[in-house]
């Protein structure tokens, strides 16, 4: 990650907090979760290079990274809506 994009991250944080009460935590999660989400389109592109040219061990490698991810979203998605609807509480 360059300087910058990190300074517009933590600058938008920031202001997600002060502005509109998301959390810097909150605010992390729904990054992770977008990054997670990213990756999973990613690896489908991946798998369909393996399959075209018959390689099957990469195929199954990016079957299993593919069901991380997923597990991963799954979990990051309740810590999500659980911070969101504290939000919601206050």
């Amino acid at each position: 990650m360059e300087r910058a994009e990190a300074i517009e991250q933590v600058a938008a944080k920031h202001d997600a907090a002060s502005v509109n009460g998301v959390s810097n935590v909150a605010y992390d999660l729904m990054v992770v979760l977008t990054n997670k989400l990213e990756a999973i389109a990613a690896i489908e592109e991946y798998k369909i290079d393996a399959a075209e040219v018959g390689d099957t061990e990469a195929h199954a490698l990016f079957e299993r990274i593919e069901q991380s991810e997923r597990d991963a979203i799954d979990a990051l998605r309740n810590l999500v809506v659980s911070r969101l609807q504290r939000i919601q509480r206050r």
